[in-house]
């Protein structure tokens, strides 16, 4: 949408009503602060040197109205959305009509520094009596919110046990305001990473949509109290203890979404459930897992990173049609052309990045039902990518096949037996990133233009594209080829589809180049000069 006069001058006016108001808070705080050191400078101003939750008088009024003031309530509450939370509490001290206003704000960010006024710097210095006034700042917080709604609420801080029931009568509150986004994160500036939530709490905020956890615990519960609520739940660097992710499954019975990131488990996970309505699950970078189990009715996508290989136990995935496997180091094509196959036959987007692997040596099953294909291929030494052809006759229904190269080759290449070509005829768009233009990457392009009967677009791309998580691409920079290798790889493949509606595309950078991160990280072998 193209913005119209009218409202670009609406963003301009917002923008300096903001700077506006932010002036004004800078005024007070610096007179509150002198006033602190030097009592009497200005006796019209009491000292505001205090924390956020206890801000609520009113100073006195100056005697010519300002233009803020004659904006309407609602450009008012807009205005103070734009700041921080801090600062938005603040402005109940310019004037009695601004009192109140701060509590229509319905997005609140809250820290310790914004409850106890301490920088995070020295938050070092916390005693476990500083969790207490940490909680006690955030419950009067939310009291003199009573009433109001709260739809979004991230709060980071540092607790421990004996702040316990605190929390949880301040997670009942926010419960009451109809909190539907919660972020919780533990405060990482503190020896205090003892902030624990227990799966309980759920059930607390009857309202939530959204739960994020970070840098805390998560406990089981034994009180099982349900939500029907929660869709989507976020864990970072959260230390899970056993049976909570089993806890949750149980207490969230509308989960769609769970993701794991960085997460200490335990050294099994089930996520198992007769009446599960789990449809995506991401697990990267989680230690301490060695198995994991699903019997999941509705699960549709599973993506799992990690840097040593567990076993999965597919018991029961009759939707599961999207996978994405990057075990670190690790050589998995066998595992992804055997087993992975057999216990998901019905796959039909299969994504895997995979280092050291010999094509010549795996067996491969039938993925009789694939129509997305992405490999991402790192380091194969003494490798032929001819091999590849064999895993594409194994997906008889494929349609997209996408090929990302971060090879560096030392050794010499594998000599392989020319192959006869098996006509593929599905496939219909075949993409080749990091294409290097060397005689074993042609033979391969090549074989695809020969061999697919109803190919309609071929991309060759001098940039590698990686998979960085959930619905995220990145297309790496490398070194683009010499005017002569470029010129050879265009030669060398054009007009040699057997599909006459084939349209062939080489290129260094792709069509949408939203590619960012370091120039060529591999070695000086990546880029081939002519």
């Amino acid at each position: 949408m193209i913005p119209t006069g009218a409202m670009i001058y609406a963003h301009v006016v917002l923008s300096l009503a903001t700077i506006a108001v932010f002036a004004i808070l800078i005024k007070i705080r610096l007179r509150s602060r002198i006033n602190y050191y030097f009592p009497g400078l200005f006796p019209c101003e009491k000292t505001v040197f205090l924390p956020i939750a206890v801000l609520n008088h009113v100073p006195c009024t100056e005697k010519n109205e300002d233009l803020i003031s004659q904006l309407s309530d609602d450009i008012l509450i807009l205005i103070i959305s734009r700041l921080s939370t801090r600062d938005a509490t603040r402005t109940s001290l310019l004037a009695r009509r601004w009192r109140n206003l701060y509590r229509y704000v319905t997005k609140i960010e809250l820290s310790c520094y914004d409850l106890l006024e301490r920088a995070p710097g020295i938050s070092r210095s916390f005693r476990p009596k500083s969790s207490d006034s940490v909680m006690n700042a955030l419950d009067s917080f939310l009291r003199l919110r009573s009433g109001s709604k709260i739809p979004s609420f991230r709060l980071t801080a540092c607790s421990n046990k004996s702040a316990t029931d605190r929390f949880e009568q301040c997670i009942s509150i926010l419960g009451r305001m109809d909190v539907e986004s919660f972020f919780l994160e533990g405060c990482r500036y503190s020896y205090l990473l003892d902030l624990s939530f227990s799966c309980h709490l759920f059930s607390k905020m009857p309202l939530l949509k959204k739960i994020e956890l970070s840098n805390c615990y998560l406990q089981s519960s034994l009180r099982s109290q349900c939500n029907n609520s929660i869709q989507n739940l976020v864990l970072t660097d959260v230390s899970v203890s056993p049976g909570a992710i089993e806890s949750v499954l149980s207490n969230c019975l509308k989960l769609h979404s769970l993701m794991m990131t960085g997460c200490a488990c335990p050294s099994k996970l089930s996520f198992c459930g007769p009446h599960l309505e789990l449809k995506s699950l991401y697990i990267m970078e989680c230690e301490g897992v060695k198995e994991i189990e699903f019997y999941a009715s509705n699960l549709v996508i599973f993506e799992f990173t990690n840097r040593v290989q567990v076993d999965f136990i597919f018991d029961h995935v009759p939707q599961l049609q999207s996978t994405y496997i990057y075990i670190f180091e690790k050589n998995i094509l066998p595992y992804v052309c055997g087993k992975l196959a057999v216990d998901l036959p019905d796959l039909k987007s299969l994504n895997f990045a995979t280092r050291g692997d010999n094509f010549q040596e795996s067996r491969i099953n039938m993925f009789g039902n694939l129509r997305r294909l992405y490999i991402n291929v790192y380091s194969l030494p003494k490798s032929h990518l001819l091999w590849l052809t064999s895993f594409l006759h194994s997906c008889p229904l494929l349609q997209e096949f996408y090929l990302t190269m971060n090879i560096c080759v030392h050794e010499p290449l594998v000599e392989k037996e020319k192959q006869a070509v098996v006509f593929h005829s599905e496939l219909k768009k075949m993409e080749i990133g990091g294409f290097r233009g060397t005689e074993y990457e042609m033979e391969f392009a090549l074989y695809i233009l020969k061999s697919a009967i109803s190919l309609e677009i071929m991309n060759i791309n001098r940039c590698p594209k990686v998979y960085m998580g959930p619905d995220n691409w990145r297309w790496e920079y490398v070194h683009s080829w010499s005017v002569n290798t470029r010129a050879r790889i265009q030669t060398e493949l054009q007009g040699q589809a057997v599909s006459k509606t084939a349209q062939l595309t080489v290129q260094h950078e792709p069509d949408d180049p939203e590619h960012s991160g370091p120039s060529c990280s591999l070695c000086d072998a990546c880029c081939v000069r002519s």
